[in-house]
């Protein structure tokens, strides 16, 4: 057996042919005496070509496989994705710029908050205005303080996990249909804002029905506060809590008890849906009774869908951030009074709505998914493109025993049998023994040793 494998090592490669010796076409080898086929790519000898011989084998073909093979073609859905993502990194540097502005303004609504405000009345829309409770001075400092916090915790936590699936998103080897919480916040903020500038040119807008919020340090605040309040409100008061009672009837809990709270981890079910879908129509009628014009309803509905949506699947903290994202988007424009910073965030506000078109498209097709319980648009597994393989090669013929390395049955011996004065007439495809004498590749297993079938040498 060493014997055999040092005569089919891919380290020994026979030498050229010497003067008057026939030489293999394709590789140039000599060919030995006997032999009828080359010992180092397996092809024909040129002088009994006309016999038909099929190819013996190629000892070479796993290395040309290697580099002859089809480069696989991306999928579309990937390099889309892909792409994707990468504007994405441009709305993660303007999300950083939305942070720096929160932190920065901290300096600017503080000093108000203590020389100005009487007082800020905190309070909930089930869907009218119910009043809770008042905050002012250093309670109020300490109320504001803890949004900006809890702002920068849920960018920080939404990042944190998205990091290694958002690079595979990057790089086009990200899992189908599966998104990272930061991959799936951008692109509902794509699409959102999509939605809500198609639907503000198409009922006409006016400055007189968006309300009034007053001064740049107010706006920072109240701003803040919808980023964190109403998330805390609509969807942990009207979503989570909630389902303590549906898990509670159905006797299914949640693997994490605190997700009724902070959200995540939930399967969109009836209950889930429903619940999400109420929650929505409350969070759109409230913009309209707190001063909005009635072409916001809808908007800030699908905007609730989206908020209530990343709730359920990854936390009270991606929601958080898309409120944010969302609301905060022109605030450092506002603060920094900049006309290049204008001209930077205008320029990606247009690129961000592009692919607001592509996202609403791919989430509108998802909601038609769910309702109708079938998957859209799906082409089916692809081929596998087929390995190149040389074409002086024929298919194996059927019912021709060949070498293997883990013979199952040894045959019975046979007397020796003397080389045959002309080629064989069938050779079937033979893949790693060569005779040393014949360069024949055939060969059948006797007493742990192997016979050439060309010239019967043992081995």
């Amino acid at each position: 057996m060493h014997a055999v494998d040092a005569l089919v090592s891919s380290d020994i490669q026979p030498g050229p042919a010497p003067p008057g010796q026939d030489s293999c076409p394709f590789c140039g080898t000599a060919f030995p005496e006997r032999a009828y086929y080359c010992p180092n790519c397996g092809s024909v000898r040129p002088s009994i070509v006309a016999a038909g011989l099929p190819m013996a084998g190629d000892r070479r073909t796993w290395a040309w496989q290697q580099y002859r093979r089809p480069a696989k073609r991306a999928d579309l859905r990937a390099v889309i994705k892909a792409v994707s993502a990468f504007a994405m990194i441009t709305l993660g540097i303007q999300t950083m710029l939305m942070l720096f502005t929160l932190i920065y303004g901290i300096h600017m609504v503080v000093p108000e908050i203590l020389d100005e405000w009487a007082g800020y009345t905190l309070f909930v829309i089930v869907p009218v205005v119910v009043t809770l409770f008042e905050l002012s001075g250093y309670y109020l400092v300490a109320y504001y303080l803890f949004l900006v916090v809890a702002i920068v915790a849920s960018c920080a936590w939404v990042v944190l996990r998205s990091y290694k699936t958002f690079l595979k998103e990057l790089s086009m080897k990200a899992t189908t249909r599966e998104h990272s919480p930061l991959f799936e916040t951008c692109g509902l903020l794509f699409a959102t804002m999509f939605f809500s500038v198609v639907m503000a040119l198409a009922f006409g807008a006016s400055d007189e029905e968006i309300p009034d919020i007053g001064t740049v340090e107010e706006s920072l605040f109240l701003l803040a506060n919808a980023s964190v309040w109403e998330e805390i409100v609509v969807r942990v008061l009207m979503i989570g809590l909630p389902m303590v009672l549906v898990d509670f009837a159905r006797r299914s809990w949640n693997k994490n008890w605190y997700a009724y709270a902070l959200g995540g981890g939930f399967r969109l079910g009836i209950p889930e849906v429903s619940l999400l879908i109420i929650s929505s129509f409350v969070f759109g009628m409230a913009h309209y009774v707190t001063g909005w014009g009635a072409w916001k309803i809808l908007p800030a509905a699908v905007g609730g869908l989206a908020f209530g949506y990343l709730f359920l699947r990854f936390g009270i903290a991606a929601s958080i951030m898309l409120h944010f994202a969302t609301d905060y988007l022109g605030m450092p424009i506002e603060v920094f009074e900049s006309d290049r910073l204008r001209m930077i965030v205008g320029l990606g506000v247009l690129m961000w709505l592009g692919f607001g078109l592509i996202f609403f498209i791919y989430y509108t097709t998802r909601v038609a998914e769910f309702l109708s319980g079938k998957r859209l648009f799906e082409t089916g597994p692809r081929a596998v493109p087929t390995p190149w393989t040389d074409p002086r090669m024929r298919a194996p013929i059927p019912g021709t025993w060949t070498y293997s390395t883990v013979p199952t049955q040894a045959p019975a011996p046979q007397p020796h049998q003397p080389p045959p004065s002309a080629p064989p007439a069938v050779s079937s495809f033979g893949m790693g023994y060569v005779c040393p004498v014949c360069g024949h590749t055939e060969a059948r297993y006797i007493n742990g040793r192997f016979q050439c079938l060309g010239c019967g040498h043992l081995s």
